[in-house]
């Protein structure tokens, strides 16, 4: 066995994994060593039937032993290996390993499919082709499951048995994605209908005089009877507490009280008032008078238990009845009653007795029983054709995944993609290619965050299929932010090649580059010190409004728009016009303006311009310096793991971001091969063209003011004192 050989990958040294030879070294490898120990299955682009074979225990996660497992079942079923280095989904038959029972299957199993598929080779099958036979063979029975849909039961009568045990039993889902029922499910049907007719039988077995003693009319009276038995016994009771003491036939009438608060007009209180009282006013005898008033809210029910019942029962005396006339009444029935108590829990008993007799009697049931076992005769035909697939399906994806597992060899070589990757953002002129999709926004920030990272959470949204939309996160790992905030809308090419619209809807912000760290604090400054010059000018902006307002409206009316306290004594004259007072309101701007000149001139006379000169460079160096230091320490801490981590990933190693791995996943793409760029600029000539361009004098203008300007800041710095001295003492004079 030749020696693993490990390569480096942005300072990382993982196993090189290029052949079944190198991914037969996990077996040796440490899992400490490997790139990750476990991923969500969730989080890789590959087949969705691959990665359900790999997870055997349906967890969602892949543990490095589920990959160490199927290496070394696909060593045991391959005797040649060399297409897996291929990641072809086309197997050789001849590289199969047919020492072995197993092997053979497999074989058999693919000749099989090939077979029934009418292949013109028969010495390769491909990924395909065994679907669409699983596919073909799924929809028919037998299909190995041990489920059979009474549709595809060919014979009426074993259809029809099919069909009642489905709806009486309920069954299980087929292959083919229709219910159908199973061995189980018939013998159970059989056996509720066996103990149905038994129970049917004892009716007739034991004599129509115990169990059902009036025939076809038992069922009624005993209903009857059930419905009043309650209230009855409760008349009853009520009678002896008036034997005991008839002052208690009071209690059961309406108190005072109660026919105050009685509404005639409350239909249900009265109607629940009726239903709580007697069936007729107790008394010491204990006999209900079935003809006497009673109370009507049930005398049309009581006139049909005397009529059907009490006249048939006790035909001396049906006008009324004592406790022990309707014990006896009931005692009729007793039999009947417990009978009802053995019926069988099943619903088999909503199909007619004749049914029952000739699913269990007839040709149905063993013609369906021996479909079933046909059915699940081929179960190990079945498992064979999915071991089949799962075989071409790991030879396809089993050396690619170990690259993105064992080692993250896909994830930097950029004419390939890692399987967790989703695609590419195209945003902001760029190309983010470091995308993975996200689950759960909340929890996947909490967690990247640590990557210290610009991270662009969008999402992604299929314009012709509306709702459809799910969320990526993309790595900003070179250049600067740009426009990219929030808001921001670009375009997304999944794997595929197909394309979604794309809006950022949060983001995560760090660094970018040395540069944009070092800019950062001015760029925060600036754009602090406007937001305040704004706010400044807003207000200022106002209050000069509402001034001139105010001396505009006064001068209108012949007003002084001097305060009260300033205006002048009754012998001074008025001013004479309005003009005037514009001219002592400016006076007073120009004086206030002035002093305010003064203060700042003599507040910058303290100062050296070389000295300010020179502490305004300190500072700013200073602050870019420590910025720059800043940056550079979250720019070298940038790890890719964190991302991986944040979408449920057990990764060893941090995957720090150098500057130039960077630019791998974030850039702007080059222009096509031959394309050249021109210098001259076509709004220029356009301009002309339309006679709107400005004119030369215009441009040479703004030269001579520029130079102007830059000659001024020249001088004031070589005559400082001088121009101070000039500018105090004109504005004192």
């Amino acid at each position: 066995m030749k020696p693993m050989v490990f390569q480096n990958y942005g300072g990382i040294h993982q196993l090189r994994i290029e052949s079944a030879e190198d991914l037969a070294c996990i077996h040796d490898l440490h899992p400490a060593h490997w790139a990750a120990t476990s991923v969500r299955a969730e989080s890789l682009q590959c087949d969705p039937i691959f990665l359900e074979y790999l997870n055997r225990d349906g967890s969602g996660t892949i543990r490095a032993e589920h990959l160490r497992a199927a290496v070394r079942w696909i060593s045991r079923m391959m005797a040649k290996d060399d297409r897996l280095a291929a990641s072809s989904d086309i197997l050789c038959l001849a590289d199969l390993d047919t020492s072995h029972e197993e092997g053979r299957k497999i074989k058999e199993a693919a000749i099989h499919v090939l077979g029934q598929l009418h292949a013109e080779s028969s010495d390769e099958i491909g990924l395909e082709q065994v679907r669409t036979f699983r596919n073909t063979y799924g929809m028919t029975s037998p299909n190995g499951d041990g489920v059979l849909p009474p549709q595809h039961v060919s014979d009426p009568a074993a259809a029809q048995l099919a069909k009642d045990v489905l709806e009486q039993v309920g069954g299980t889902e087929d292959i083919s994605g229709e219910d159908g029922i199973n061995e189980g499910h018939l013998s159970q049907f059989l056996d509720g209908a066996r103990k149905y007719l038994a129970w049917k039988a004892l009716s007739e077995d034991d004599g129509e005089a115990r169990i059902l003693p009036w025939g076809d009319d038992t069922a009624a009276a005993v209903e009857l009877i059930s419905e009043f038995d309650a209230k009855i016994e409760q008349f009853f009771w009520q009678c002896d507490l008036v034997k005991l003491d008839a002052r208690t036939a009071e209690q059961f009438c309406l108190s005072e009280q109660a026919l105050e608060h009685l509404n005639g007009s409350d239909l249900e209180v009265m109607e629940r008032q009726l239903a709580q009282a007697p069936l007729q006013t107790p008394n010491a005898e204990g006999v209900l008078n079935l003809q006497g008033s009673g109370n009507p809210y049930y005398q049309d029910r009581i006139d049909d238990l005397r009529n059907r019942v009490l006249a048939r029962a006790q035909p001396d005396s049906p006008e009324a009845l004592t406790r022990v006339d309707w014990q006896r009444v009931k005692a009729i029935f007793e039999p009947y009653c417990a009978w009802q108590t053995e019926k069988p829990s099943e619903s088999i008993g909503e199909l007619s007795e004749a049914t029952l007799k000739e699913h269990l009697d007839g040709p149905a049931q063993k013609r369906l029983l021996q479909l079933l076992l046909e059915d699940l005769a081929v179960e190990d035909e079945v498992k064979q054709v999915a071991d089949l697939e799962k075989l071409i399906l790991y030879q396809r994806w089993l050396l690619e995944l170990a690259n993105n597992f064992v080692c993250f060899s896909a994830l930097y070589d950029p004419s390939r993609r890692a399987l967790f990757e989703l695609g590419d953002l195209i945003i902001d002129g760029r190309k983010l290619s470091f995308t993975m999709k996200v689950r759960n926004r909340a929890e996947h920030k909490r967690i990247a965050q640590t990557s210290k990272m610009f991270l662009a959470y969008a999402e992604i949204t299929v314009p012709e299929e509306q709702g459809r939309s799910f969320e990526i996160a993309a790595a900003l790992t070179g250049g600067g932010q740009g426009a990219i905030e929030i808001g921001k809308r670009g375009i997304f090419y999944d794997l595929q090649g197909k394309e979604w619209d794309a809006r950022v809807v949060d983001t995560v912000e760090n660094p970018i580059s040395l540069a944009e760290a070092i800019r950062s604090p001015f760029v925060k400054a600036k754009k602090l010190v406007f937001e305040k010059v704004e706010a400044f000018v807003g207000t200022r902006a106002g209050d000069l409004e509402k001034a001139t307002t105010e001396i505009t409206t006064k001068m209108e009316k012949g007003e002084s728009f001097q305060q009260a306290a300033e205006v002048p004594t009754s012998g001074a004259a008025p001013p004479s016009n309005s003009g005037m007072q514009l001219v002592l309101a400016g006076g007073i701007a120009f004086a206030a303006v002035g002093s305010s000149l003064v203060y700042l001139l003599n507040t910058l006379s303290q100062i050296s311009p070389l000295k300010a000169g020179l502490a305004l460079v300190s500072m700013v160096l200073v602050v870019a310096l420590f910025s720059g230091l800043s940056g550079w320490n979250k720019l070298r801490r940038r790890d890719m793991s964190a991302l991986l981590e944040a979408c449920g990933w057990a990764v060893n190693f941090r995957m720090y971001m150098t500057p130039g791995l960077g630019y791998l996943f974030s850039h702007t793409p080059n222009l096509p091969e031959g394309a050249r760029k021109e210098r001259r600029d076509l709004v220029t000539l356009f301009l002309r063209q339309t006679g709107y361009r400005t004119s030369r004098w215009t441009r040479v203008g703004r030269a001579f003011l520029l130079a102007a300007v830059l000659t001024g800041v020249l001088l004031s710095a070589l005559w400082w004192d001088e121009i101070k001295t000039l500018v105090q003492g004109w504005l004192s004079g």
